[in-house]
């Protein structure tokens, strides 16, 4: 994952709810770093859900999107441009 550069977007992170019964991981950072990332896929629509190893609260989750706006979102912020 990239560092975070100068303009970096800020990603509105929101506890993580039982939307739906089933969630598809379709992609992951490496669990050795911290935040761990993952893009989802749930119901027709996509979102990237970040969690601290360790953590004890759960894990956190951006809007819900358009597939396509959730993996866009998924690769500015392997690229540094969003965190």
């Amino acid at each position: 994952m990239a560092a975070a550069q100068a303009q970096t977007e800020l990603v509105e992170w929101e506890p993580s709810l039982p939307r739906t019964d089933r969630v598809r991981v379709r992609a992951h950072t490496c669990v050795c770093q911290s935040p761990i990332y993952e893009l989802c896929a749930a119901g027709g629509l996509g979102f990237v859900r970040r969690s601290t190893s360790g953590s004890l609260t759960g894990s956190d989750e951006s809007a819900w999107l358009s597939v396509a706006a959730a993996e866009d979102l998924w690769w500015r912020i392997l690229s540094g441009q969003a965190r």
